[in-house]
């Protein structure tokens, strides 16, 4: 479990069994590294025996043990003391209170590391990308927008029937609006279409750029899609234009965003 704290939060760090170490295992530790050799007792013997091999690999030794007069503290090069006055096992015997002890300084070493190194929550997102703080530190507009033939547009003289079916056929609940240039000059959704229906008697005679908003809200490729997300909900909408260079190179649905994780 200490390694794997230790990995997960920016040190390398992998568990090797003293046991093991005869058996090939020791070919995984490289001079540079720092080994951490765990026994309350301080006498495990198969521990005790590795730990010459190990510094002569050139490399250092904290030994951690309940005893500070033990073998192993005599031989490492560091010794933390992990002591307990009793375990919770009710018979004093198994490795209980100890083994807790162990993991609580195991975090303490974690933390430390993290604030020598400066690690940041981006950093922590890097080595847990599949996991919702990763997706939200990771992920950008242009990794969960729709692009290409998929974005929802048409063109500003085409009619309203022609707005409802291809919104319908997007499933976006939108649509944007281009110009005789391709350039986008506004935004049509499903409110839209309603308020128009009830302020004329002609909706079907209008055109996409009689009934638009052109006003709508974007974001660059590069923003984080949770900051995306949090737009929206401020908002209150259910869609964002991604921009770049004033051409609209994609759209983020925020009902996507939510399946993802975000």
């Amino acid at each position: 479990k200490i390694s794997a704290t230790l990995s997960s939060t920016g040190t390398s760090s992998f568990f090797m069994h003293s046991t093991e170490a005869f058996h090939g295992d020791l070919g995984m530790i490289q001079s540079d590294d720092i080994v951490l050799a765990i026994s309350y007792s301080g006498e495990t013997e198969d521990l005790l025996k590795t730990i010459p091999i190990i510094k002569k690999l050139g490399c250092s030794v904290i030994g951690v043990s309940g005893n500070d007069k033990s073998s192993l503290a005599k031989i490492s090069d560091y010794h933390q003391l992990i002591k307990v006055e009793k375990e919770a096992c009710p018979l004093d015997l198994a490795p209980t209170s100890s083994a807790t002890a162990t993991l609580v300084w195991g975090d303490a070493l974690a933390i430390s590391l993290m604030n020598k190194k400066d690690f940041k929550p981006e950093d922590f997102a890097k080595s847990h990308p599949g996991g919702t703080l990763g997706k939200r530190l990771l992920l950008s507009a242009k990794d969960v927008m729709v692009s290409g033939d998929e974005i929802p547009i048409i063109k500003n003289d085409e009619l309203s029937k022609d707005v409802i079916k291809i919104i319908s056929e997007k499933g976006m609940g939108v649509t944007f609006v281009k110009d005789q240039d391709d350039k986008v000059i506004g935004l049509i959704t499903d409110g839209d279409i309603r308020r128009a229906i009830d302020k004329s008697n002609y909706f079907f005679d209008m055109t996409a750029q009689d009934f638009m908003s052109k006003n709508f809200i974007s974001v660059t490729p590069d923003d984080l899609a949770s900051e995306c997300l949090k737009i929206m909900a401020e908002k209150k909408i259910g869609c964002l234009a991604v921009m770049q260079n004033k051409a609209l190179i994609g759209i983020i649905n925020q009902k996507d965003l939510v399946k993802l994780g975000i």
